[in-house]
């Protein structure tokens, strides 16, 4: 009895090929050799397939690259500008009026010097009702003391000025009725009592000033 060699038989069952080479007296060239051979393919095939299908694969699960990669921040901060803050703190400073109350000021006069009542040197006495301006046609001195009085229940205000406009110190600051009086000596006039030239009188009531 010849047997035909099987390059197959690593991959074919045990049974089937015991039953293949003990049972069959085989001739390479004959049909049935061929059938044989065919067969065994199909095994082969089967038995391939079905290792195929015992595999199994397992896949991570994907992740996209640079997940976990925090997006990039900019660093770079936007400077703080206090530009609007100090132009209002400007704005305010060149709102408020300069108040000057200090000798020795520079200032425009009140009103036009063309205005102003002439005190003259002979008299010694001014009388008066509300807002006026006079311009000294006398001097005064250290030892020169103004009596003042007012009646009334605002403001009663008389300032001193220079030929030039320059405002002086006040004589008198008062609110409402008022009776005393101011020597010159007292006033702190930078240039001296002699600089006075004219006076501003400020006032809601009746008054008078005397020497």
């Amino acid at each position: 009895m010849q047997r035909l060699p099987l390059p197959w038989g690593s991959g074919l069952p045990a049974l089937l090929l015991e039953d293949i080479t003990m049972n069959l007296d085989l001739n390479p060239g004959s049909p049935r050799c061929t059938l044989l051979a065919r067969a065994a393919a199909g095994a082969a095939s089967l038995t391939l397939a079905a290792a195929l299908t015992s595999c199994s694969f397992q896949l991570g699960d994907l992740e996209p690259v640079g997940g976990d990669t925090p997006a990039p921040v900019d660093s770079a901060e936007e400077p703080e500008t206090d530009t609007d803050e100090q132009s209002e703190e400007d704005g305010i400073a060149e709102d408020e009026p300069e108040e000057t109350v200090a000798d020795g000021t520079q200032d425009e006069l009140p009103m036009d010097p063309a205005e102003a009542v002439t005190w003259a040197g002979d008299n010694y006495w001014l009388s008066g009702s509300g807002d006026a301006f006079y311009r000294l046609d006398w001097t005064l001195t250290d030892s020169t003391t103004l009596q003042l009085t007012h009646s009334g229940s605002a403001n009663f205000i008389i300032v001193t000025y220079g030929a030039d406009g320059t405002r002086y110190a006040s004589m008198v600051n008062e609110i409402g009725d008022y009776e005393g009086s101011t020597r010159m000596s007292d006033l702190p006039l930078l240039d001296g009592p002699e600089a006075v030239e004219f006076i501003h009188i400020k006032a809601d009531g009746a008054w008078t000033i005397g020497r």
